[in-house]
């Protein structure tokens, strides 16, 4: 039993090394009783959020979204969990993926969301 226990524990750290050097959105193993159990790593918000500062984009109303994951125009829904569809948010908006660089055009009235790898929103800014 404590063998086996060694055993798992050197695969898991052996894949989150390997994960880690990766820049694809991966999942992270986590050891449990039955085995090794790939989950999302825990979501990580880019800054504070503060409502007040997104009043003048209207983003004020996403911010209960933070955390959520983000279903694209035309993607299917996740099976469980909160999400927020494209199709419902009202422009203008501009969504950031992760790593991305975005042009200094500012706009006050746009609503930034920014999204993780595993397409969840981690950031709300105006701009």
């Amino acid at each position: 039993m404590m063998q086996r226990f060694f055993i798992l524990t050197a695969c898991a750290l052996l894949a989150s090394a390997l994960t880690a050097c990766s820049n694809d959105g991966v999942l992270f193993p986590t050891l449990t009783e039955d085995g090794i159990v790939y989950e999302k790593p825990p979501i990580v918000l880019r800054q504070p959020v503060v409502p007040e500062m997104l009043v003048p984009c209207n983003g004020h109303v996403l911010v209960p979204a933070l955390g959520m994951a983000f279903v694209r125009r035309g993607s299917e829904a996740p099976e469980t969990g909160q999400y927020l569809r494209e199709e419902r948010l009202s422009p203008p908006y501009r969504v950031i993926p992760p790593d991305v660089r975005v042009s200094a055009e500012q706009s006050p009235k746009r609503v930034n969301i920014e999204v993780d790898r595993f397409d969840r929103i981690t950031g709300l800014f105006c701009g």
